[in-house]
């Protein structure tokens, strides 16, 4: 599947997933060079200029202001229509749409300095569990279209470049999660897998990767489903789902909560 790069030479994960969701270029969605947004105004208007720096400068430059400012950021959303606009639709954890929190948690877990590879396996492949059991569970309600980033083959591509059996481990693992999401697919019910990117190691070869050290982000996004054709591009992936999608029709019923029991209780 052919991919988007805006702000540097390779695809970025928050660019390139919010292209996926809206079919726009980045100078459009406007997530790109400043992808993260951060409560303080000085600091919000200096980290624009980092955006060509590398990921883990970036990261450790971000934990050093955070440890010594207690300024916090999120990860910056688009402003414009995209494909899980609706009342029938849902998002979780999508670079540039929704709840930015779980890359945040993602990137924290790939640079975490001491870490072991059996603390680095449990903590990746939990979250994960989490965000394809999400998916998994929403095929048990009435929704029309329910969309998932899930960042372990990044993070394992990361830190695995090198290292071929334990990549592939990783890969096994998530096929796994796929395959269990297929086996509860009802006759009325479609999945869409792709990615972003694909990763540069050390035992590949790619016209496209030459001279790009392992551990980069390569050109090779792919795409794959249940149906006969698969979007050919990021660009196309809106107007693919939408042809697929069935319009549902959500109960009117209104959730009836005893605030006043809740206040008494302590929740609010």
């Amino acid at each position: 599947m052919e991919t988007v790069a805006h702000m540097r030479d390779q695809p970025y994960t928050p660019e390139a997933w919010a292209t996926i969701a809206t079919g726009a270029n980045p100078e459009e969605h406007g997530i790109s060079g400043g992808t993260s947004s951060w409560d303080s105004p000085v600091i919000d208007y200096l980290s624009n200029f980092t955006g060509r720096l590398s990921m883990s400068m970036r990261s450790d430059l971000g934990s050093l202001v955070e440890r010594l400012t207690g300024a916090e950021y999120t990860i910056a959303e688009v402003d414009m229509p995209h494909m899980f606009n609706g009342d029938d639709r849902v998002v979780h954890n999508w670079p540039g749409v929704h709840n930015g929190e779980e890359l945040k948690r993602a990137w924290s877990m790939m640079w975490q300095e001491g870490q072991t590879y059996a603390e680095f396996e449990r903590e990746i492949h939990g979250l994960a569990a989490e965000q394809f059991g999400w998916a998994r569970e929403m095929l048990n309600h009435s929704v029309a279209v329910a969309g998932v980033h899930i960042h372990l083959l990044d993070a394992a591509g990361h830190a695995y470049c090198s290292d071929q059996p334990r990549l592939q481990a990783v890969y096994e693992r998530a096929g796994e999660f796929v395959d269990e999401i297929r086996a509860e697919l009802s006759d009325d019910d479609d999945l869409l897998v792709l990615s972003d990117h694909g990763m540069v190691v050390d035992w590949y070869d790619d016209e496209d990767d030459r001279g790009m050290s392992p551990g980069n982000h390569s050109w090779r996004a792919f795409a794959s489903s249940t149906l006969d054709s698969v979007p050919r591009t990021v660009f196309d992936v809106p107007e693919w789902v939408n042809r697929y999608a069935d319009e549902i029709q959500e109960s009117s019923d209104q959730l009836d909560i005893n605030e006043e029991q809740l206040r008494d209780l302590g929740y609010i």
